[in-house]
């Protein structure tokens, strides 16, 4: 037997057992976990002393010099004034200042210190444990790490520090986020180019760091056997292809990794920098780093973390997936099917026969959300606000309806939906339609997003097209103030507090001049402080922004004007599992949606939260009646592929923000109407209602109660997720009943979901196969019964598929078969079928959603209430199906606004009575008591007044 002698030290990672022959010397750091905050910390805590030693054996002069010497010795360029310092450098610098500064002064016991240098020992040390784990000092990644203690040893170690890392076992195989175990290997790999760094695994966690990242244990445990060994080149090359497309296959739902990976090449090297500039991969700068670290992992691509900027560049297998694996738009491809496309040629005639899904000489039609994507690049000659248009540059009502459509009033709503990313997330829409208008914008964090609501409510197109002249009065004597008893001047800027009003401001022409003049300087500020670290100009940043936006809803509330901003999300669900991007989000709702709340000509807001005495005295006099609630200026959509599962956090923020009302308020001394903000589930079964419902009185259909109740369930049964079939996205159903109109006034269940069938097979009974899907969407669009051949040529499958799937085909309630000339057919029936359980479904669909589908969060209860108590109460309610039914309206979007003290007539449709039971949500205000007065919507900002 081969004896093993002990191993010598060098920079790389090992593993460490008799197997291998080397021991668990150094530094040993025990109970590894995948994440970085629970042994990182400990790790450098031990290596601290070992650190301190090689400074103090280095030279003795004094701490600051000693650190810029050694920055000097490390980073040559640090003190170049041309480049900015990344937080990666900025964390290392700080870490080489504080580690010189505790080896040359603080080399004494603790006990001896006086207090405050107790404390300074203290920071330094915490300095020096949290370097690269997220929650240092300007909280940095690992090229912090990489560029401090790893760069400092490397240096300075004549031989390399043994780290030896005891992984737990545990931990690791019941890790359910794969991405915090690729940033702890990521993490290993980083030690290891400073330290010789061993690894103490059982054999079963071999076997799992084998299976789970093969890429990483191949490149440095050698654990995996290579997929590329061969002696014949053709094998070779399959083999390559074949771990290429491993490598990148479930990056199906990574499009911003995906762009990143094919925008780069194996020839030099992109900067960090480099790549957040870039328009083609369009990623935030605090993504890059996490993508990167991803595709480093899988082994397409290397990092170097020597500069103050990492660069980063393909591997042979990065190149192989981007050749093999990816299209021209950085779709996923398989490398089979690549090379089949290469061989196919064009058909060289235009018969029907043709496998292809696309009418022969039918106009290509884009998908609307993908036509709303394509906002252009305005760097090069698009616009930053842009009118929601159809593809014929039309204006276009059926995209303003599809938008419109599925907010609910004075609410924030929830929808599920996977929106395309903005090819500029820059890029903010108006759609104008009569009294109501549209913003359509993507979620760029916080500052960004308010400036571009702020640029859009204000643009040169909306002043033009909207709040004009006409509409507001040259004197802003065609506001609504629902009294004379004051002057206009007054009433703007004392009841409604509209900012940035001066006295002689009290014309159209002086106002639109001066407020156009504060837009342009707030939103050049937004530019330099978007990704400022100076919380106090951000903060007086996001103040006046507040105040601008504020002061354009109110006016535009005061005209007539509803107002729907739709905030688009491509990735939901990484924003969810990133704590500060949702917490930005949520605090983002909370703080700015409150601030649209108004009561007749009052500032909602100031009325229940202003506590500044100043602005106190600055406000009109007012009496709240009994019972009366506060209004929004705004409606809020929230859509992304998982928005729904956001409630909670969205609701809880909400009403820790509606909690701090005016201490006055809160002890009953002054009374206040409430202001109740409700957050709605837009994908459950009264949402769905409500929308068929508003298509409906739009288009004057006529749908028998019974047809409506088949319709609601057709789309949750059509457009919901494949494990959820209780939801529905209400874009697809808006969508649908607009196609199915064009062929027929009043079309059918049937009809409808004729025209459901023309959406792709992602987007129509999820829960089937794409392949069942295709075959009964080839049923339905069919004018005759199908045979074999026939299903097999619309739908575009092969006869196997069609084989497999036909028994899932046949199992759905339309499909019917049918003898044609002695042959077996397939078509599907006119009616579809009722649902099996009776006329109560919908109160069984709403009892099983997971999740209550509408709250609502208010500031504090009734008067009474208020008085009892000592501060504000914030209730979270929701309604059963019943009262809902009684109270909601199920169509009018607009109703007339009532002034306060009257109470409108429309509140109720009586047409609900002859409605059957299911008949539960309704549009405009979902209120959990008997609607009341309600004054006319206003709006304010805190201290925006100029």
């Amino acid at each position: 037997m081969q004896s093993h002698h002990p191993a010598t030290s060098s920079r790389g990672v090992r593993l460490a057992s008799h197997a291998t022959g080397v021991p668990t010397d150094g530094i040993s750091c025990p109970a590894v976990s995948p994440r970085l905050t629970e042994w990182v910390p400990r790790l450098l805590d031990d290596l601290t002393p070992q650190t301190e030693r090689i400074i103090h054996h280095t030279t003795t002069e004094d701490p600051w010099q000693t650190s810029s010497k050694l920055l000097t010795r490390i980073h040559p360029g640090w003190t170049d004034t041309d480049h900015t310092w990344n937080d990666d450098m900025a964390e290392a610098v700080a870490y080489i200042r504080a580690i010189t500064m505790r080896a040359l002064t603080y080399d004494t016991d603790t006990e001896n210190l006086s207090s405050f240098h107790q404390q300074r020992q203290t920071d330094l040390t915490k300095t020096v444990t949290a370097i690269g784990t997220g929650r240092g000092s300007v909280n940095a990644s690992l090229g912090a790490l990489a560029k401090g203690p790893v760069a400092l040893h490397r240096e300075l170690d004549a031989q390399p520090t043994v780290l030896t890392l005891q992984l737990d076992g545990e931990a690791w195989t019941n890790l359910e986020d794969r991405r915090t175990g690729v940033r702890a290997l990521a993490a290993i790999a980083v030690l290891a180019d400073g330290f010789d760094v061993r690894l103490v695994v059982s054999p079963a966690l071999q076997r799992h760091l084998s299976k789970r990242y093969p890429r990483w244990t191949e490149c440095h445990l050698d654990l995996t056997e290579s997929r590329e060994r061969s002696h014949q080149s053709t094998t070779h090359h399959a083999q390559t292809i074949d771990a290429a497309w491993n490598a990148i296959r479930d990056l199906d739902t990574e499009p911003g990794k995906r762009r990143l990976l094919g925008n780069l090449t194996t020839t030099h090297a992109r900067r960090y920098d480099e790549l957040t500039a870039d328009n083609a991969i369009d990623i935030a700068a605090g993504t890059v780093n996490r993508y990167v670290l991803d595709l480093e992992t899988r082994g397409l691509v290397t990092v170097d973390r020597r500069g103050q900027q990492h660069a980063v560049q393909l591997t042979d297998l990065g190149k192989q997936a981007v050749t093999a694996c990816l299209d021209d738009d950085y779709g996923l491809v398989h490398p089979d099917q690549r090379r089949l496309d290469e061989r196919l040629t064009a058909t060289p005639q235009d018969f029907t026969s043709t496998v292809s899904t696309q009418r022969v000489g039918a106009p290509e039609t884009i998908p609307p959300d993908e036509w709303v994507a394509a906002t252009g690049n305005p760097d090069t000659g698009a616009d930053y606000i842009q009118w929601l248009t159809d593809p014929d540059t039309a204006p276009d009502s059926r995209l303003h309806e599809r938008f419109a459509t599925v907010a609910h009033d004075d609410a924030i709503t929830l929808v599920d939906d996977h929106p395309s990313a903005f090819e500029d997330g820059r890029v903010a829409y108006l759609s104008h339609r009569c009294d109501e208008l549209l913003v359509v914008l993507q979620w760029g964090g916080p500052l960004a997003t308010l400036g571009r609501l702020a640029g859009a409510l204000l643009s040169d197109k909306a002043l033009s097209e909207v709040l004009t002249p006409s509409r507001l009065g040259h004197e802003f004597e065609n506001l609504n103030d629902d009294t004379a008893e004051y002057s206009v001047g007054r009433v703007l800027r004392r009841g409604r507090q509209i900012g940035w009003c001066r006295d002689a401001d009290t014309t159209y022409e002086a106002w639109r001049g001066r407020i156009t003049t504060v837009r342009d300087r707030l939103l050049s500020r937004v530019a330099k402080l978007a990704t400022s670290d100076n919380a106090t100009a951000r903060s007086e940043l996001f103040a006046d922004l507040h105040g601008l936006v504020a002061s354009a809803t109110q006016l535009y509330h005061a005209v007539g004007i509803d107002l729907t901003t739709t905030l688009r999300i491509p990735e939901t669900a990484t924003l969810a599992r990133n704590a500060t991007r949702l917490k930005n989000l949520c605090e983002f709702l909370a703080k700015t949606v409150p601030k649209q709340s108004v009561y007749g000509i009052h500032s909602g807001y100031r009325l229940l939260f202003e506590d500044r005495p100043a602005k106190l005295c600055r406000r009109l006099p007012y009496e709240a009646k009994p019972d009366t609630q506060l209004d929004l200026t705004m409606s809020w959509v929230v859509a992304g592929p998982t928005a729904t599962a956001l409630q909670d956090d969205i609701t809880t923020t909400l009403r820790e923000e509606l909690a701090t009302v005016r201490e006055a308020i809160a002890d009953g001394t002054e009374t206040a109407p409430t202001l109740e903000i409700p957050v709605v589930d837009g994908t459950t079964y009264p949402s769905i209602r409500r929308v068929i419902d508003g298509v409906a009185m739009t288009h004057d259909i006529q749908w028998t109660p019974r047809e409506t109740q088949q319709l609601v369930r057709l789309c949750l049964r059509s457009f919901g997720p494949a494990d959820t079939p209780r939801r529905a996205c209400p874009y697809d159903v808006v969508e649908i009943l607009l196609r199915a109109l064009k062929e027929s006034h009043t079309p059918t269940p049937a009809d409808v979901e004729r025209a459901a069938a023309t959406l792709p097979a992602t987007r129509f009974r999820p829960d089937l196969t794409p392949t069942a899907t295709k075959l009964y969407a080839s049923l339905l669009r069919a004018d005759r019964p199908l045979g074999r051949a026939e299903l097999i040529e619309r739908a575009g499958i092969s006869a196997s598929s069609y084989d497999r799937r036909l028994i899932d085909v046949r199992a759905l309630d339309r499909v019917r078969a049918v003898q044609v000339d002695g042959h077996r057919r397939w078509t599907t029936a006119d009616a579809i079928a009722s649902a099996r359980t009776g006329v109560n479904t919908s109160l069984t669909l709403l009892g099983a959603q997971p999740h209550s589908p509408y709250r609502v969060v208010s500031t504090h209860s009734d008067v009474s209430t208020r008085r009892r108590t000592t501060r504000a109460q914030t209730t979270l309610s929701t309604p059963s199906p019943q009262t809902m039914r009684e109270i909601t309206d199920p169509v009018n979007r607009h109703l007339p606004r009532q002034p306060v003290g009257n109470v409108s007539h429309h509140d109720h449709d009586v047409s609900l009575r002859d409605h059957p039971i299911d008949h539960t949500m309704g549009n405009s205000h979902h209120r959990l008591t008997e609607p009341s007065s309600t004054p006319p919507r206003s709006t304010t900002w805190r201290g925006e007044t100029q």
